[in-house]
């Protein structure tokens, strides 16, 4: 059973926030399961869309609050967790809120399954990381592991819906530029973001696995020699420090 850790003050405003993120973003999920059998995709928007909006802004929230707390200043690693949460909150109130026609497309009930597993992962995966520097392996192989099928659905559920909001933005303007210019960029955005959380997955989570079955074998190896003189270290656990984003 993994042990708890005292947090320091600013420590437990996190722990909170990751903890009251995971709550909401069950939350949803579990009505989305609810209400998608009983009303269909077409009256689906009326009964989650309020609440699925309003906690779409969780991570970009989340973003500043982490770093007001933990680091103030911004980096190049910041790029991932701060463009994430603007675009989770632009589709939300820039693209679907404006055209609520949209949300009665299949893409729209992809998109809420694809934001709440997402976000649920992770949130859940920070609230024990957070509290007892360790994570269940299922968990953590999950976290860096769930954008293989996350992703691609996410991306495509949004490419449809900026391209069903089309119809509705006057033509010619400069709305309507935009929406154009962010669907064309899609791709070339999702190429790199790909490799990215690819490198991400080998970094975080398989170099780290690979550590940790050296030193067992390092400690097993050591545990089999005869007449050992020097005491045997123990197997130090992997701590990663804590990702302000995503």
């Amino acid at each position: 059973m993994a042990n708890l850790y005292p947090l320091s003050t600013k420590w437990k405003f996190i722990f909170f926030y990751d903890a009251a993120a995971t709550m909401l973003w069950f939350c949803c999920l579990a009505r989305f399961l609810i209400l998608l059998p009983l009303v269909g995709r077409r009256f689906l928007p009326g009964g989650i869309a309020d609440f699925f909006h309003g906690i779409s802004l969780i991570p970009l929230i989340g973003f500043f609050f982490n770093k007001l707390l933990l680091e103030p200043s911004f980096s190049l690693k910041d790029i991932w967790g701060y463009t994430n949460g603007i675009k989770m909150a632009w589709i939300c109130y820039g693209v679907i809120f404006p055209h609520p026609k949209i949300a009665k497309h299949t893409s729209y009930s992809f998109l809420i399954l694809s934001y709440c597993v997402g976000n649920l992962i992770h949130y859940s995966y920070y609230t024990f990381k957070t509290k007892t520097r360790a994570s269940p392996r299922f968990l953590f192989w999950l976290e860096f592991s769930n954008f293989y099928l996350i992703y691609p659905i996410s991306l495509l559920a949004e490419m449809i819906l900026i391209f069903l909001s089309l119809e509705f933005v006057l033509e010619d303007s400069i709305y309507d530029y935009l929406l154009k210019f962010v669907l064309l960029a899609y791709v070339p955005i999702a190429y790199f973001t790909w490799g990215y959380l690819k490198r991400r997955r080998q970094v975080k989570y398989v170099e780290v696995i690979e550590k940790r079955e050296r030193i067992k074998n390092s400690v097993a190896n050591e545990r089999t020699q005869p007449a050992a003189t020097t005491a045997i270290p123990s197997i130090p656990e992997e701590i990663e420090l804590r990702e302000v984003n995503n």
